[in-house]
């Protein structure tokens, strides 16, 4: 009796167990997006060639990225900044091919010029 009487009891109690059912709502910072596009176009930009022509302080970068563009109006020029250098770099170089004949005419006007390869 007591057999039958502990397996109806295990048995309603396991007919009652119900898993926990919940909505969860993620409440997040808009910036948090922001972020997230500027980490995609830095992903991005590991794909392309690029072209760099200048490095050291903020000011010299400026004023090389202002001669650069209105050298090469046509051309998409950045300015990037690692650690405590400026670096002016021309970007969205698709292949090699592009980047070497980019390179031999941006050579002519800034010597010190280097092909950037993508990682």
């Amino acid at each position: 009796m007591k057999i039958i009487i502990n397996s109806l009891i295990f048995t309603v109690f396991t007919l009652n167990c119900v898993a926990q059912e919940g909505n969860i709502q993620i409440n997040q910072d808009s910036k948090i997006e922001k972020l997230l596009e500027i980490y995609k176009s830095i992903d991005e930009s590991s794909d392309v060639y690029q072209i760099q022509i200048y490095n050291g302080s903020l000011s010299g970068a400026n004023h090389k990225k202002s001669n650069l563009d209105s050298d090469f109006p046509k051309w998409k020029t950045k300015i990037v900044h690692v650690d405590t250098d400026y670096r002016v770099r021309i970007d969205g170089i698709k292949t090699a091919l592009e980047a070497e004949r980019k390179y031999n005419e941006v050579r002519k006007k800034y010597p010190a010029a280097m092909i950037i390869t993508p990682n």
